[in-house]
């Protein structure tokens, strides 16, 4: 376990990388120095050799409470150039996250407010426990989810993203997956061992796979369904099919079953 100032960062001999929010006296709130950390975490992922998974959960009893408080005092008084320079490195966190090449996992539990919604939208797959209140918070105090809000669209869609920004009411677990926000919800009892099934259960899939499933459904989104997009999508399967990695695991599934 490496420990950073407001993280923990455990990575198994599996290649299974989690990193703990740990500032759990402030309910994992988001100040400046928090962000600039996060970022720093997210790119060093990159970076690591042999990472199947990463993993991103809370210490204490709320995954993230949103921007802090004394944080937010200080921006308030702010001009506008400054705090265009405070949003671009929370853009740019939620960047890093969302562009980590492995695929992401998020678990989020008690309190997920504002920018905290964002981190949960930027992972990949999102688990959360019963007692998550989630909330797009940012029109109580005047202001809009404008940096986490398109992954936050891209996870729950236009019209949900709109009603939830503009009431923003809280989003409990159950709904929370009804909306697609998150795919799977779990009691706190049942949490820990849900999550290293979870893994376990992962860990069995071809790596490869996984990496390009992620990269073909972000291309997908993010690009108008094309002659080039129908192209590009031929490409992949093919390559996948022709991989070292697909031959064998496709030719160990066929001599099962002979009958397909």
């Amino acid at each position: 376990m490496t420990h950073s100032v407001y993280t923990e960062l455990d990575i198994s001999d599996v290649g299974v990388a989690t990193l703990w929010l740990n500032r759990p006296e402030k309910f994992n709130a988001l100040n400046a120095e928090f962000i600039a950390e996060l970022s720093a975490q997210f790119k060093a992922i990159n970076e690591k050799k042999n990472i199947r998974l990463f993993i991103l959960r809370s210490r204490g009893k709320n995954f993230c409470a949103g921007a802090d408080i004394e944080w937010m005092k200080s921006s308030a008084n702010l001009s506008y150039d400054d705090n265009l320079t405070d949003a671009k490195y929370l853009a740019d966190m939620l960047w890093d996250l969302k562009h980590i090449a492995v695929p992401t996992l998020v678990v989020t539990h008690g309190a997920a407010y504002g920018g905290a919604v964002g981190l949960i939208a930027c992972c990949d797959m999102a688990i959360a426990i019963d007692d998550s209140k989630i909330c797009l918070s940012e029109v109580n105090i005047g202001l809009i989810p404008a940096t986490i809000g398109p992954y936050v669209q891209q996870a729950i869609g236009y019209k949900n993203s709109l009603y939830y920004s503009m009431t923003a009411d809280v989003i409990d677990a159950e709904l929370a997956e009804k909306i697609g926000l998150v795919q799977k919800v779990f009691s706190c009892e049942e949490a820990d061992a849900a999550v290293d099934k979870f893994i376990l259960n992962f860990l069995k899939k071809g790596p490869q796979a996984q990496q390009a499933c992620k990269e073909l459904f972000n291309k997908i989104y993010s690009s108008e369904f094309t002659l080039d997009l129908k192209i590009y999508t031929e490409k992949m399967i093919a390559k996948r099919r022709t991989s070292d990695e697909g031959q064998t695991r496709l030719q160990a599934f066929l001599q099962k079953n002979t009958s397909i």
